[in-house]
């Protein structure tokens, strides 16, 4: 337990904490920090590679379906 003098001093470091630093302090009261850029950033591009990967896979095979029934149909075959 504290004293009644050691909690005086506490609340007024407390006091000139809160003074001194008001972003800190709003930070430490939430209990988390906010996320850095680099995190946010990490995300989203790993997101929007994810994304552009899927779409060259089935870019990838329709092309290749296209490319197939073009040969197909000049070659004046069909699907039977």
């Amino acid at each position: 337990m504290l004293s009644e003098s050691e909690r005086r001093s506490l609340a007024e470091i407390e006091h000139q904490f809160r003074l001194e630093e008001p972003l800190l302090d709003n930070r430490l009261k939430i209990g988390r920090a906010a996320p850095r850029p680099s995190t946010v950033l990490a995300i989203l591009f790993g997101a929007i590679g994810t994304f552009l990967l899927a779409m060259g896979v089935i870019g990838a095979a329709l092309g290749c379906f296209g490319m197939v029934s073009v040969v197909l149909l000049l070659r004046g075959t069909t699907w039977r």
